[in-house]
C-alpha cells in the first residue's frame, strides 16, 4: 500500500512542506531514520508545525510524526471530524507499530493515544499542504476591504447612530444615510478608497509566490515572476501607519532592497505584512511608521 507523506523541516511555516510523494511502509520508515532529527531539535518551539514526518491517510485523516519535549518524538493524529490526538514516544522505533497500523488498517487504532482539546482552534493548517502563491483574486479583495476598511466603516455607522438618538431621532432615515456616506468618505473613506485603488492597480496582473522555508521566492508578472533569493536581501523595510486612530492604519508597504541596489515593493493586498515579516524572518528588518504609496509599473 502506498501513502502520501511528505517532510516539514524547521522554520517551516503552517503547511509548507517538501518531498511530497506516495511511500511504502518501508520507505517511509528508511525517510524517518534519515531525517536530522538532532540537528532540526536545536532551538525549536514545539508546536503542531515543527519538523515532522507526516502521512496522509486520506479524507483528510493525517499521522505526524514528529519532535516532542524533553528529548522525546511524537504521534499527532488528526482526523476528518477535527479531533487531534497525541501518543509520545522516547524512541523513533516505538512509532513503527503505530504507523504500520496506518498502512494496513482502515480504522487506526487510538487506544494509546490521547485525545486534545481542540475547541476554538484551526489545526488542519498544520496538516493540509498550503498554496503559498498570493494574486488579487476576487476572494482577497473582498477580504482586503474589510480587514483594512472595515473598522473605519463601523465606526461611522456608530457615529450616526449617536446623532439619531442624541438628536431625539429627529434625523430621517435618508438624511442618516446621507450623512453616513459623508462622514465615511469624506473623514477616512475616502483615503482609504484612494490608497486601495493605489494598491490594486500595482498589484494587478502580478503574483506574489513566497514561504517561510524556502530560500527562493518570485515576484513580478504571474505569468512571469522574476526568481529572488533571500541571501541577496541588504534590507527589508515596513512601512505601516500603526496609529489605530488613523483611518489608513492597516494599509502598508513592504520594501525589499537587494545587494545589487535592485528595490521592489509588495503592498499588504497580497498577503498580510505580518506573513510577510515572518517569512523573511531572517533578514534584518526596519519598522517605518508612515503610509507608503507604491509606484506602478510604466
Amino acid at each position: 500500500m502506498l501513502l502520501n507523506t511528505k517532510i516539514q523541516h524547521k522554520n517551516f511555516e503552517a503547511g509548507e512542506f517538501v518531498d511530497v510523494r506516495l511511500r511504502t511502509y518501508e520507505e517511509t520508515i528508511a525517510c524517518i531514520e534519515s531525517f536530522p532529527w538532532q540537528s532540526e531539535r536545536e532551538r525549536i518551539q514545539i508546536s503542531l508545525t515543527n519538523p515532522s514526518i507526516t502521512l496522509e491517510a486520506g479524507f483528510n485523516n493525517f499521522l505526524k510524526f514528529a519532535l516532542f519535549y524533553n528529548g522525546k518524538f511524537v504521534l499527532h493524529y488528526f482526523n476528518t471530524e477535527k479531533e487531534l490526538y497525541t501518543k509520545s514516544v522516547y524512541k523513533i522505533e516505538e512509532a513503527y507499530p503505530y504507523i504500520k497500523n496506518l498502512y494496513e488498517s482502515e480504522i487506526f487504532d487510538l487506544h494509546d493515544f490521547k485525545k486534545e482539546p481542540t475547541w476554538m482552534q484551526h489545526n488542519l493548517i498544520h496538516f493540509v499542504t498550503q498554496d503559498f502563491h498570493y494574486s488579487v483574486t476576487p476572494s482577497r479583495i473582498k477580504q482586503y476591504l474589510v480587514e483594512s476598511s472595515g473598522i473605519n466603516f463601523a465606526m461611522s455607522v456608530f457615529f450616526i447612530l449617536m446623532m439619531l438618538f442624541s438628536g431625539g431621532g429627529k434625523l430621517t432615515p435618508l438624511q442618516a444615510s446621507g450623512f453616513l456616506l459623508f462622514y465615511f468618505f469624506f473623514f477616512g473613506g475616502g483615503i482609504n478608497l484612494i490608497i486601495f485603488r493605489n494598491y490594486y492597480l500595482f498589484a494587478k496582473g502580478k503574483i506574489l509566490i513566497m514561504s517561510k522555508g524556502n530560500d527562493v521566492f518570485y515576484f513580478g508578472n504571474e505569468l512571469n515572476p522574476k526568481k529572488y533569493d533571500k541571501h541577496d536581501i541588504l534590507q527589508v523595510t515596513i512601512y505601516s501607519p500603526g496609529n489605530y486612530r488613523n483611518p489608513a492604519s492597516l494599509f502598508s508597504v513592504v520594501k525589499i532592497e537587494f545587494k545589487n541596489e535592485e528595490t521592489i515593493q509588495i503592498p499588504n493586498i497580497f498577503v498580510s505584512k505580518y506573513a510577510i515579516e515572518d517569512k523573511l524572518y531572517q533578514c534584518p528588518q526596519v519598522q517605518k511608521s508612515k503610509l507608503q504609496l507604491v509606484k506602478r509599473d510604466a
